[in-house]
């Protein structure tokens, strides 16, 4: 396993269970001393063999018996041994990148001379210049001597060229006004070529640079996209660093998308400061269920969607986050409840300390004859109950003072409260000086109102035997599955309006004129779903 700390990359290999008495440790670090990540990973492929056969000769200590048996000295010994090997290994590749690197500079130098030689400017140094010239050339011949003795052939060939581009210059510029250098330096062939300095190319803002002026300073984000893009941007720095916005490719992308593909599906559940490739080792390890396509593809969304405004202000030039593929194969995908199922939850005593059975009952009926969503529902204020043409509705509408917004623009709307749920009794949580209908429900310092309900309803559902595939989600799936059986007169626009969905009709009247859809069938909508095995009680 490869590991970025700081500038360079980490040989990191888990020290099995078994042997980890044997070397008094639970992982190898090792350091590479390299931040290319193509030789770090050559460097890991020699390691990982060679720790291998040290795990395999640790093993003989306790799988056979032998005459001499290995000590535990004779095992950090072989440690040792791999840990100098690598160290020759970096030295020797240090050494060799030193004289290559030397040898480019070399050849750029020769060719920015040649530049200025094509250009047949009449430009001379002065004879100081000459000197100083002469000076550095010498002291390049002395540096290609010592730094690459084994290739003379190559070496004398450079030396002799060297030395031809001197006299040329020499020759070449005799007369003329002279042309102030610094001391050593090659005479870059721009100046020559032209007298206009070259434009000064902006620097690349660092990502959280960028994303502060195309998303968070943006009032016309919601707080929604502001947070969400906020987590993903924060996951991409923490796997590669706050890195400059040009130096982000596709290839880096292609890595982020590796990189999510491996973390445990847990991960985005959880703390975000977890190290990411223990998490990615983890799952691995442990053979855990992995981010689903879905979930990365949605981050992939955010970023694409952050490129394309820095593409906007002409920060980004291209796109490194779109036309990705993902596979969106839905592992338990989301169903309706049945009529057994719904016989029993109600039939199954609520099991959580922290939420009375009253809240439960109340929350989960409301979304079971409104297709609400669960932020919907433990969002409702008591002023969002109200009379609408005389027929009592549920408002969902955006609340800015609590940085509260439904899910999208058709999600601001009004549901008739089904008669079941007034003959219920739903009404009776409406409480003199309190703020939200159901106000037993804590509000979080960070995350929606209703988190912790969904968490205990998932456990709860769980203990009772439901499967995975039915969630307290499922209960929207339920409203519109059966909304859309049914054999009366209801007009897919009511239901789409009642659901807050999006309109699957695409005409003009459907777009411009949707909010003209009366209360009244709106309330025939909602009517029309029955439970005849749902029956929650107040209290047990």
């Amino acid at each position: 396993m490869l590991a970025l700390v700081g500038t360079h990359y980490h040989f990191r290999r888990v020290v099995p269970v078994a042997l980890r008495p044997l070397f008094g440790k639970t992982e190898f670090w090792i350091s590479l001393k390299t931040g290319n990540k193509s030789e770090a990973r050559l460097s890991a492929m020699a390691l990982h063999a060679q720790t291998s056969a040290l795990f395999r000769t640790a093993r003989t200590m306790t799988d056979s018996a032998q005459d001499k048996p290995i000590t535990k000295d004779d095992l950090l010994a072989l440690y040792e041994d791999i840990i100098k090997r690598q160290e020759e290994v970096i030295e020797t590749t240090e050494r060799n990148t030193t004289e290559q690197l030397k040898i480019e500079r070399y050849t750029a130098s020769m060719t920015r001379y040649e530049d200025l030689l094509k250009t047949r400017a009449f430009l001379t140094y002065s004879t100081d210049a000459l000197e100083r010239l002469k000076q550095h050339i010498i002291t390049l011949r002395q540096d290609m001597i010592t730094g690459k003795m084994q290739d003379k052939a190559s070496l004398a060939s450079k030396i002799e060229k060297i030395e031809r581009l001197h006299d040329t210059l020499v020759k070449l510029f005799q007369t003329g006004p002279a042309l102030s250098q610094a001391p050593g330096a090659v005479p870059p062939s721009h100046q020559l070529a032209s007298p206009t300095p070259s434009p000064v190319v902006p620097t690349s803002p660092r990502l959280t640079e960028a994303f502060q002026l195309a998303v968070l300073a943006d009032n016309q984000k919601s707080e929604a996209t502001k947070k969400e893009t906020t987590r993903t941007v924060s996951l991409f720095i923490q796997a590669f660093g706050d890195k400059p916005v040009q130096e982000i490719t596709g290839r880096l992308a292609g890595e982020f998308r590796d990189l999510l593909f491996s973390l445990p599906a847990s991960y985005a559940k959880g703390k975000q400061e977890m190290d990411l490739n223990a998490e990615v080792e983890r799952a691995q390890e442990f053979d855990l269920p992995t981010l689903s396509g879905k979930s990365v593809k949605n981050h992939f969304m955010r970023l694409s969607a952050l490129w394309n405004q820095l593409i906007r202000r002409e920060i980004a030039e291209k796109n490194p986050w779109s036309n990705w593929d993902f596979d969106l194969t839905k592992r338990n995908p989301r169903r309706a409840w049945t009529d057994d199922e719904l016989a029993l939850l109600s039939s199954s005593a609520w099991t959580c300390s922290t939420i009375s059975q009253a809240t439960f009952a109340g929350i989960t009926l409301v979304a079971a004859y409104s297709g609400m969503r669960l932020g919907e529902i433990c969002n409702l204020r008591n002023e969002d109950i109200q009379e609408v043409d005389g027929i009592p509705c549920f408002l969902i509408r955006p609340h800015p003072e609590d940085k509260w917004t439904p899910k999208t623009e058709a999600g601001t709307r009004n549901v008739p409260i089904h008669s079941a749920l007034l003959d219920w009794g739903i009404l009776d949580f409406r409480k003199d000086g309190e703020k939200f209908l159901f106000s037993e429900l804590k509000t979080p310092q960070s995350g929606p109102r209703g988190t912790d309900f969904g968490r205990n309803f998932s456990k709860f559902k769980t203990t009772i035997g439901l499967p995975a595939a039915i969630t307290f989600h499922s209960f929207r799936h339920t409203v519109s599955t059966r909304l859309r059986n049914q054999t009366g007169d209801l007009r897919e626009l009511w239901i789409d309006a009642l659901l807050g969905h999006e309109s699957s009709h695409k005409s003009q009247g459907a777009t411009t004129y949707l909010s003209g859809i009366a209360t009244e069938n709106l309330r025939q909508t909602v009517e029309a779903v029955r439970y005849p095995t749902l029956n929650l009680r107040r209290s047990l």
